[in-house]
């Protein structure tokens, strides 16, 4: 049995960002978009909840 790593993000972490993503990307898509997303706002959406976990997880280090 391994140890727990403590840079593992909570389940809770996980999702909320998941809901974050799913959130802005159904928003976006059916909301503002009219059902047509185009694949650029999808890759820009996964980029900047991948930037936003990144900085999370930098912070978390820190405290």
């Amino acid at each position: 049995m391994e140890p727990i790593n403590p840079n593992k993000p909570s389940t809770g972490l996980f999702i909320l960002m998941s809901a974050v993503y799913f959130g802005a990307y159904f928003g976006l898509k059916y909301g503002v978009l009219g059902g047509e997303l185009p694949w650029m706002y999808n890759l820009i959406l996964i980029l900047v909840c991948l930037g936003l976990a990144l900085l999370l997880h930098r912070r978390g280090q820190k405290s």
